[in-house]
């Protein structure tokens, strides 16, 4: 479909920070329209094509994408309350509601251009939605929480709640999860080794959200165990070992278009 007719057809603006550098071999071809949210991983953070997987992702899929990542943002309230804004949780809230006050701020550019697209999203019409987070949560030491949460304070929480709100308010689309695969503590160690200063390993935030996934009995893509990334080459697939380059961008992409195709 050409490019005005899927901004007529699915009523968002303009989403791509940049068009897929190789889209690789295609999946099957579904159509639709992917919402992705997440975190500068998502984003698109040091790759030089900035937000290209969910790009990528569309490309592959012949599905009209939509990035909405936030660098440093997490599923629930922030270590830094001045990211609370763009956590996932104020997201799903905003995208209920409507209202885009408290997200309305200067900032980075990918977060003007992530804000504009959500701002102009036909919700309702959106057929996937990909919630990426949990790197953030053990970087910046935030507590888990239990199964039946449902408030900002905890990881569980947040993702129990913001699920619940994103179903209401996309109807008929099909969510699902994406951990983080393998990657150091925020002061470069091993993750396996050494916890955050709350006492959990990265490892116990995958396995929140597997739970999470099967509370809310929605799928969840789990590079941790999956993606093939750990401690001895996710050197080669990040710019700075947490944030993906080129190789790892599309690398993402491919294993997040082939779970949509036959998980999704």
């Amino acid at each position: 479909m050409e490019r005005r007719a899927f901004l007529r057809a699915f009523g968002v603006g303009a989403v791509g920070l940049g068009t897929a550098f190789w889209a690789g071999s295609r999946t099957t071809m579904r159509g639709g329209c992917y919402l992705q949210l997440g975190t500068s991983i998502s984003a698109g953070t040091g790759s030089t094509h900035g937000g290209a997987a969910p790009s990528i992702i569309g490309e592959r899929l012949g599905m009209f994408a939509i990035n909405g990542a936030f660098p440093g943002s997490c599923a629930g309230q922030h270590k830094f309350p001045s990211l609370d804004p763009v956590s996932l949780y104020a997201i799903a809230n905003a995208i209920s509601s409507a209202d885009w006050s408290a997200q309305r701020r200067t900032g980075e550019p990918v977060h003007d251009s992530s804000l504009g697209n959500l701002q102009a999203t036909n919700f309702p019409a959106v057929t996937h939605i990909g919630l990426e987070y949990g790197a953030n949560e053990f970087r910046y030491d935030r507590p888990i929480g239990s199964d039946n949460d449902v408030g900002s304070e905890t990881f569980k929480g947040a993702l129990n709640h913001s699920i619940g709100l994103l179903r209401k308010s996309c109807p008929t689309a099909r969510i699902f999860l994406i951990t983080p695969w393998w990657s150091p503590t925020y002061d470069d160690r091993d993750s396996d080794v050494y916890p955050n200063e709350l006492g959990f390993f990265l490892r116990d935030y995958i396995a929140a959200m597997l739970r999470v996934a099967e509370i809310n009995r929605v799928p969840c893509l789990d590079l941790f165990n999956s993606s093939g990334v750990s401690k001895a080459n996710y050197r080669a697939l990040t710019h700075d070992g947490v944030h993906p380059n080129n190789w790892g961008v599309l690398l993402r992409a491919i294993q997040i278009s082939s779970f949509i195709s036959t998980s999704v």
